[in-house]
C-alpha cells in the first residue's frame, strides 16, 4: 500500500473512531456545507463512512449583501456535489443581513436548528478545524475572557459534531488533493473579523516562518491546558449551583468568592448559556454592579440584559 494511500484512509478511520466513540453510528447526521475546504472534507469523509440515507447537506445563503455573486455560484456548487455523491440536500437563505461575524453564525444556527427539528436530524456536523479553534482560542485570551475561553469548542457536544478539531487546514487540503476533489472558497472568510484575520494571515504565519510548526506546537499545548483547566476546581464551580442555567448563580455563594473567583464563574456562566462575546472588562464592570448593596438590580453590560435579586444573578435568554 503506498504512504498516499494509507494517508488518505488515515483521516476516513480518526473521523469513524469518533463516531463510534460518541455513538453517532445510527444518528441523522446534518453537515453544514459551505462548498469551502473544511466542510468540503467532512461531506466527503462522513460519505465513506457514514450510511448515506443518514446524511443531509445544508448550503446556508447569508443575503443578498456585496458577495451575493460568490454565494449564487456557491450554492450551485453545493447542490451539484451533493447530487455527484447522491446526498439529500437542503438550501436556506438569511432574510436578513447580519453586521459582524457573531450574527453571521447566530442566524445559521438558528437556522440549522429548525431545520434539524423539521427533518429528524439529531447531529449537526461542521467543519471546524484545529486552526479554527487556536485562533478562538488566541482571539479570547487577547480579548481577555480568562482561561474559561480556552475551552472554546469541542469534538462532540450534543448536537454539534466537529470531528477535525485535531486536524489542521493544511491537511484537509492535503486530503482534497488526494481525493481529487475540488473545494469553493468564501472571499469574505478574509475580511469578517480583522483580528482573527490577522491572527490567520500575519501572526501565526510568521511564527510558522520563525519555528517551523510551532502553530501546530501551539495549539496542542493550549489543548492541554485547557484539559487541566476543565478538570481543575475551577470547572466545579458551577457544579454548586443547581438549576443554574434557569434559576440563575446563588448570589449567596457568588458572595463567598475572591474577586478573581467571581469573575471566572461569571465568565463559564455566559458560556454555558452559549454567551461569548465578553471581555474581562465587563465582567469587571458586572461586578462593580455586583457591589451594589440593592436587593434588586437591573442593568445591561456585553450586549447581556442581567437580573439580580436577593438570592440570583440571573442573564435573561
Amino acid at each position: 500500500m503506498s504512504e498516499k494511500k494509507a494517508e488518505k484512509r488515515n483521516l476516513d478511520h480518526e473521523v469513524w473512531k469518533l463516531i463510534k466513540e460518541y455513538n453517532l453510528k445510527d444518528q441523522k447526521i446534518l453537515i453544514a456545507f459551505s462548498g469551502g475546504v473544511d466542510s468540503t472534507a467532512l461531506v466527503r469523509v462522513l460519505s465513506k463512512i457514514h450510511k448515506p440515507e443518514l446524511l443531509g447537506l445544508c448550503y446556508y445563503h447569508h443575503g443578498e449583501d456585496s458577495n451575493r455573486e460568490y454565494r449564487k455560484e456557491a450554492q450551485v456548487f453545493t447542490e451539484k456535489f451533493a447530487k455527484k455523491w447522491g446526498l439529500t440536500y437542503f438550501h436556506l437563505k438569511s432574510s436578513e443581513l447580519a453586521k459582524s461575524e457573531a450574527q453571521y453564525r447566530d442566524l445559521r444556527y438558528a437556522a440549522l436548528s429548525r431545520l434539524m427539528e423539521e427533518q429528524g436530524f439529531t447531529c449537526l456536523a461542521t467543519g471546524h478545524h484545529q486552526d479554527d479553534l487556536l485562533e478562538t482560542r488566541l482571539m479570547r485570551l487577547i480579548r481577555g475572557t480568562g482561561g474559561q475561553g480556552l475551552h472554546a469548542m469541542y469534538i462532540y457536544k450534543a448536537p454539534l459534531f466537529r470531528p477535525f478539531l485535531e486536524t489542521s487546514k493544511k491537511e484537509l487540503k492535503k486530503y482534497l488533493r488526494e481525493e481529487k476533489i475540488r473545494a469553493f472558497e468564501d472571499p469574505s472568510n478574509a475580511s469578517l473579523d480583522p483580528l482573527r484575520n490577522w491572527i490567520r494571515q500575519d501572526w501565526l504565519k510568521a511564527l510558522d516562518k520563525k519555528s517551523a510548526g510551532a502553530s501546530g506546537v501551539f495549539a496542542r499545548s493550549l489543548e492541554t491546558i485547557a484539559r487541566d483547566l476543565e478538570s481543575s476546581v475551577w470547572g466545579e464551580l458551577l457544579s454548586q449551583n443547581e438549576d443554574y442555567k434557569t434559576q440563575g448563580l446563588s448570589r449567596a455563594f457568588y458572595l463567598t468568592l475572591s474577586p478573581i473567583e467571581q469573575r471566572r464563574m461569571l465568565a463559564q456562566y455566559l458560556f454555558s448559556l452559549g454567551k461569548k462575546d465578553f471581555t474581562q472588562s465587563h465582567l469587571e464592570e458586572v461586578q462593580k454592579r455586583l457591589d451594589n448593596s440593592k436587593k434588586v438590580i437591573t442593568f445591561k453590560v456585553a450586549g447581556f440584559h442581567w437580573e439580580i435579586n436577593a438570592e440570583q444573578i440571573k442573564v435573561q435568554s
